[in-house]
């Protein structure tokens, strides 16, 4: 125990030393806190106006706004007989402003005063003007809504028909009422997904980080020494937890100061980043314990491909299959949140290879038993414990293994034999 105890100590104040640890923490701690302060700021500083509005009248009407940068749009009516201000009423994108004619109007199109332009031919034709015409153009799609609707309110009114007592017998308002008996995945899924995607992005880099550690080791003969020094048992247990702690810290502090500035400046924000961070303690327990066994799981495949390697340069290449595998657990995972019933995600919630994110998903997101859930965990955790133990021997046979990169399976015959 002293001896792993050493190797911990050591290998984790590498990692916490290591400048691009401590600098691209700092940076990304700094970002998020600077970031979810800006309304904080912007209200210090430049007022709070989100409960001013403000009424601009133009030659064809009335128009209210919340938004100062509201976008302009030019039109020209040939035919004389459309209730602008009913266009308008239904044009949700800017402001509707007359133009003098024809050329005035391209010429504000191109000199950006317009956004776009709307020549009416008749109450249901006209001509669009626009500088570069885009595959998916929603003024075009807005202004033909409301020249549609504009049209049907003056012939129903020609008939003597309110449009807006038929419009609420053909588009009745109904309510209703949401009873959840289970879990409430729509507001879960935006948390879920930024820890599954967190919890993705430490493996693959503190992984490579490991396997690189572990080969650097062999290429210059450290790894020799060390073994004749300590059991390989002591060794990779060691170098693999160190660097599991420094990744738990990264994360544990990126998202502490994420969580601790959104509740700081939570008034600011209208609490409308709630569903991202109001995170339940169940859901953070569940994260962090099955996290943590994935993170060793992999981190351990990685430590022992980093021992059949002779250079670090071969490291990527021979990591290849395992972030393979990996990324297929990821989109699995990610896919499984559309459904969490789903019978892929389920059997995948078993599978130690993906069940940490897998059963964090359906415990999140679903409805899952206690009793499934002590079974996944049992599980992984005798299975992160196997591979750390395979990891292990594969780590000793590495320092006789020198040349070129040796296979996993070549690796396990070898074991086999001893």
């Amino acid at each position: 125990m002293k001896d792993f105890l050493i190797v911990l100590k050591f290998e984790l104040m590498n990692f916490l030393k290591n400048k691009t640890f401590i600098v691209s923490t700092l940076i990304i701690c700094l970002m998020i806190g600077v970031g979810l302060s800006l309304p904080t700021i912007k209200d210090t500083f430049f007022g709070d106006d989100r409960d001013k509005t403000s009424t601009e009248q133009s030659n064809y009407g009335w128009v209210d706004e919340t938004n100062t940068e509201q976008s302009n749009y030019g039109y020209i009516d040939e035919t004389n007989s459309i209730n602008i201000r009913e266009l308008q009423n239904g044009f949700y994108n800017g402001l509707l402003i007359e133009a003098n004619d024809i050329d005035d109007l391209k010429d504000r199109v191109n000199l950006y005063e317009f956004d776009a332009g709307f020549i009416i031919k008749s109450p249901t034709k006209y001509e669009y003007v626009v500088r570069n015409n885009e595959m998916m153009d929603s003024n075009k799609i807005s202004f033909e809504e409301a020249l549609k609707r504009s049209y049907r309110i003056s012939e129903l009114e020609d008939r003597g028909i309110d449009y807006n007592e038929l419009e609420s017998i053909i588009y009745p308002n109904v309510e209703s009422e949401t009873i959840i008996l289970g879990k409430d995945s729509a507001s879960n899924y935006m948390y879920t997904y930024v820890l599954v995607f967190g919890l993705y992005f430490i493996i693959i880099l503190y992984g490579q980080l490991i396997a690189t550690s572990v080969a650097s080791e062999k290429s210059n003969r450290a790894m020799e020494v060390l073994i004749t020094s300590t059991k390989t048992t002591n060794l990779i247990f060691g170098k693999v937890i160190s660097g599991s702690l420094a990744g738990i810290l990264q994360f544990g502090l990126i998202l502490l100061t994420a969580i601790i500035t959104y509740n700081l400046n939570v008034k600011a924000w209208d609490n409308k980043l709630d569903f991202i961070f109001k995170i339940p303690g169940s859901v953070l327990l569940t994260f962090s314990v099955f996290g943590i066994l994935g993170y060793l799981f992999y981190s351990f495949i990685y430590g022992a491909l980093g021992a059949l390697v002779s250079r670090t340069e071969d490291v990527s290449a021979s990591s290849t299959p395992v972030t393979i595998i990996f990324v297929a657990v990821f989109m699995i995972s990610m896919f499984g949140m559309q459904n969490t019933e789903g019978i892929v995600l389920k059997v995948a919630s078993f599978v130690p290879f993906s069940s940490f994110m897998a059963m964090f998903v359906r415990v999140s997101m679903g409805s899952v038993t206690t009793v499934e859930v002590l079974i996944s965990l049992v599980l992984l955790g005798l299975s992160t414990l196997l591979i750390g133990i395979i990891a292990s021997k594969i780590y000793r046979a590495g320092t006789l293994m020198y040349g070129n990169p040796v296979k996993l399976k070549d690796a396990i015959k070898i074991l086999k034999t001893k």
